[in-house]
């Protein structure tokens, strides 16, 4: 009989203070890997919850996917911290915990008294893991921080990823915030470890900003003004043209990768049927390919050779030819995807009244441990009786806590 395996963060204790995407995810990987995760929320709360409404999925009590991918697993209370009961409340949590995560904004913290120096100077050894859009300094700091304003307009993308004066593209809801959540992870990760050693917390904080200028490290360094600078996408000259997209025949498209032109050029040349590219010397290097403008005509050819295939032929063709390659998916295709499914990546959750949903799992994988079960994350305040209950409150209690409307 196999034996169960243990969690790696059995142990931890989580409070989070925190809304919607970034901030929760961090959360639900740490539960997701045995974190005990108390979600405090709002009196109306997280705004994620609702989040269905414009994504036109299903956001109901006990059925509401978008909400679940951040919150499976956790412990549901709300609490009002504008009431002094609430407050008290709170404190009560962070006496018992390892780590405050949290995303509200820093003068709305210190206005409840939940600043970092007055939260370490009572609790020392507790992690406080800040989350914000555009970082804890300068003038910028209060701002409000999205996902489409702190991680992709203020960091290049949008502007230097469009075709010439064609409207930005839309990047899916929250793209940046998941991100960033691994960025964050990390950190308040590091800081346990940190205070295996020296036995005090520390005050963690990443942003959207900080996360959007690090995934794109690299353009933001090719680009300064002293090397490239601007660079206008522009589909015809690409840096390497067997390093591309390619419409296919049935109308998909397929992206080509080589690991180094001038190694693998006689490959390619034989492959597409263009032995030319062998005597032109105007094609020998990628620099010739650039200063001729000859990479024009390569890309114009290959355009024509992917058309006479379908996207699934050419695949086939460059696997058994040993060229990376993947033909463009499109969003829906994903939860069907063979390949995600056996590894674990997407599994199938029920829901009340029947709804099975495809949801995309914590990515990491461990030989020796297990991770919790995805679960329907339920209703607000689902757990406050027994939040409230193991924190020393009795039933008359927390029933008068909420007619004071302290708590849900």
């Amino acid at each position: 009989m196999m034996k169960s395996k243990n969690m790696p963060l059995t142990g931890i204790k989580v409070v989070e203070l925190a809304t919607v995407v970034a901030a929760p995810t961090a959360g639900r990987m740490l539960c997701a890997y045995g974190a005990e995760v108390i979600k405090v929320e709002t009196m109306i709360g997280d705004e994620m919850r609702r989040a269905g409404e414009f994504e036109l999925v299903v956001c109901e009590d006990d059925k509401n996917p978008l909400f679940t991918i951040q919150n499976s697993g956790k412990t549901l209370t709300a609490i009002n911290l504008k009431t002094p009961e609430g407050k008290e409340a709170f404190q009560k949590l962070l006496a018992g915990a390892d780590v405050l995560l949290t995303n509200v904004r820093l003068p709305s913290l210190q206005r409840l008294g939940l600043d970092y120096e007055t939260v370490h100077e009572a609790f020392p050894q507790l992690i406080y893991a800040h989350f914000s859009g555009f970082g804890t300094k300068g003038k910028d700091a209060a701002k409000p921080g999205f996902d489409s304003t702190a991680f992709w307009l203020r960091n290049g993308p949008l502007a230097d990823w469009q075709v010439p004066d064609s409207f930005p593209f839309t990047p899916t809801y929250a793209f940046g915030d998941m991100a960033t959540s691994s960025v964050l992870l990390s950190g308040i990760l590091m800081a346990i470890i940190g205070r295996e050693r020296t036995g005090e917390g520390t005050f963690v904080s990443t942003s959207l900003q900080a996360s959007g200028i690090w995934c794109n490290a690299i353009g933001v360094v090719s680009h300064q003004k002293q090397f490239a600078g601007d660079r206008p996408y522009d589909a015809f000259h690409p840096a390497d043209p067997f390093c591309h997209f390619y419409q296919c025949g049935d109308g998909g498209w397929i992206g080509v990768f080589d690991n180094e032109y001038r190694r693998e050029l006689p490959k390619f040349a034989e492959l597409f049927g263009m032995p030319e590219l062998l005597t032109d010397p105007r094609c020998a290097t990628l620099e010739r390919l650039t200063e001729t403008d000859a990479v024009v005509e390569v890309v114009q050819r290959l355009n024509q050779i992917f058309l006479t295939k379908s996207s699934f032929e050419w695949v086939r063709i460059l696997e058994e030819n040993n060229v990376s390659c993947e033909r463009m998916r499109r969003l829906s295709e994903v939860s069907e995807d063979e390949q995600a499914i056996v590894n674990g990546y997407v599994q199938e959750v029920e829901y009340r009244d029947g709804l099975k949903v495809m949801m995309p799992c914590p990515p990491v994988k461990f030989s020796e441990y297990d991770m919790r079960p995805y679960t329907s994350a339920g209703p607000l305040g689902k757990d406050t009786d027994t939040v409230f209950s193991a924190l020393g409150y009795s039933p008359e209690e927390i029933a008068q806590l909420r007619e004071k409307k302290a708590i849900i």
